[in-house]
């Protein structure tokens, strides 16, 4: 089976279709390059939303939290507007976030902390694997 199509999304654009859809927001090269490396090999078709440095149109952002299958926010990476809306970006279940701060006790928004992507790499193996099978039927 041939790879997927990996939709790159940024500001002010949307896409709607029925692909599963991340949302990376603020991510640091580190995880830029973690999450490039585990899409080379993703069999379906994905997009990937991303707020980056450069962004600041929080209306887009908080829309696309909305409807995207899953966000991951940097939360040490975060500009300060950014940050004032870290806490309603957790507030959802498909929220996933990273942080080095000990101090902030973000685990009572949400419990979805993470220290880097490689769960997500399962995920995504996961998924791709169950697309052979339905292919296979």
């Amino acid at each position: 089976m041939l790879n997927g199509k990996i939709n790159l999304i940024t500001p002010p654009d949307k896409l709607y279709n029925n692909n599963l859809s991340y949302l990376l927001v603020k991510p640091s090269k580190k995880i830029k390059l973690q999450f490039q490396n585990m899409l080379q090999d993703i069999k379906q078709d994905i997009n990937v939303y991303v707020f980056d440095d450069t962004e600041n149109d929080i209306d887009w952002l908080l829309g696309v939290a909305q409807i995207v299958d899953m966000v991951i926010v940097d939360i040490d990476n975060c500009d300060p507007l950014t940050k004032l809306f870290v806490s309603l970006l957790l507030s959802q279940n498909n929220t996933h976030y990273i942080t080095s701060d000990e101090i902030t006790p973000y685990k009572l928004l949400n419990r979805n902390r993470i220290y880097n992507l490689d769960w997500l790499e399962e995920v995504l193996n996961d998924i791709g694997e169950n697309d052979e099978d339905t292919d296979e039927q």
